[in-house]
């Protein structure tokens, strides 16, 4: 079957196991999408989420199939489920829908044991109160190059060098990827971003940054006992110091409420959840989220789950110094 808007569907099926993971005790695994084998044919068939737990030694598998499409859902795809639930030996099956059941619908899930929720987007004024954060903040941490000084090798003894006494400057068009220092002995090479890399392993350079403030240059020493060439526009030269001054602040971005995700999840009887998420805008995969997760008519503020998801950084090979 093909999915139209396919990264659309997605996320709808995440936002689902996320709202799942969430709502369930600890212990459970939330996986979507995953694959179960069937116990008919032995071949594996994919289901949209899953939630594993364990009761004693016995896991307990329940699986998640959504579906975001007009009208509401009828009898035939809650049929279909059921089947599917045990063939695969599913212990129990949600049904999600954005659009809802009709009664035809929920009279046969009734019947068949499968669980049904709607999750469908409200507003502000629909939104509980104890959800109501008028925005959050995100801190990005942003970092430049200011300049890339050299020290090349000496006979004397080393001593800390002077940032004003150096013997070359790289020009501010150097590929921070390209490999230009090479370990004469060994043969390995590295770039400019492995040296940031290096230096963000060994030591947070954010940790004295103040949040929204100007940028500060910091200048870190990376000293090399003489085994060590750097490529520059002179050729190749015997290294001693690089001395590496980086522009360094924590920039801030504020979501407000009326630009969160805010749904409901419900099951046919009026029961269940209402969810806020606030999302970075500046990464284009969305991973970036504070939720905050309530059921519906609570009136209690311990009753609210909250998530962070940071995601962590990138490939390397897509970080820049």
């Amino acid at each position: 079957m093909v999915r139209h808007n396919s990264s659309e569907w997605q996320e709808f099926e995440q936002l689902v196991a996320r709202i799942e993971r969430d709502a369930g005790p600890l212990g459970i695994t939330v996986t979507s999408p995953d694959r179960i084998t069937c116990k008919i044919t032995g071949r594996k068939r994919e289901v949209d989420a899953s939630i594993r737990s364990r009761v004693g030694t016995t896991e307990i598998v329940v699986t998640i199939e959504c579906r975001k499409r007009h009208p509401r859902q009828d009898v035939t795809w809650i049929e279909q489920l059921a089947a599917k639930r045990d063939a695969i030996g599913a212990a129990c099956t949600l049904a999600v829908s954005c659009t809802g059941f009709s009664a035809n619908a929920v009279a046969v899930a009734h019947r068949h044991g499968i669980q049904l929720r709607r999750l469908a987007e409200v507003s502000v004024a629909e939104i509980s109160q104890l959800l109501r954060l008028d925005f959050v903040l995100f801190t990005h941490k942003k970092a430049a190059p200011v300049r890339i000084a050299l020290r090349l090798a000496r006979d004397s003894d080393w001593s800390p060098p002077d940032p004003r006494a150096v013997d070359l400057v790289l020009p501010d068009k150097t590929d921070p990827f390209a490999p230009i220092f090479k370990n004469i002995e060994s043969g390995t090479t590295w770039s400019l971003n492995d040296l940031w890399r290096q230096l963000q392993e060994t030591i947070d350079q954010f940790a004295e940054i103040i949040k929204g403030d100007t940028p500060v240059i910091k200048t870190v020493c990376f000293p090399y006992p003489g085994n060590v060439t750097v490529e520059t526009p002179e050729g190749p030269k015997m290294l001693g110091d690089v001395l590496l001054s980086m522009s360094l602040w924590l920039e801030l971005e504020q979501v407000w409420l009326h630009d969160a995700a805010m749904v409901e999840y419900i099951s046919p009887d009026g029961t269940g959840l209402q969810r806020v998420e606030f999302t970075s805008q500046r990464r284009r995969d969305k991973d970036w989220r504070l939720s905050l997760q309530l059921p519906k008519h609570s009136t209690d503020i311990s009753e609210i789950k909250t998530e962070m998801n940071q995601p962590p950084p990138k490939d390397e090979k897509h970080r820049k110094v």
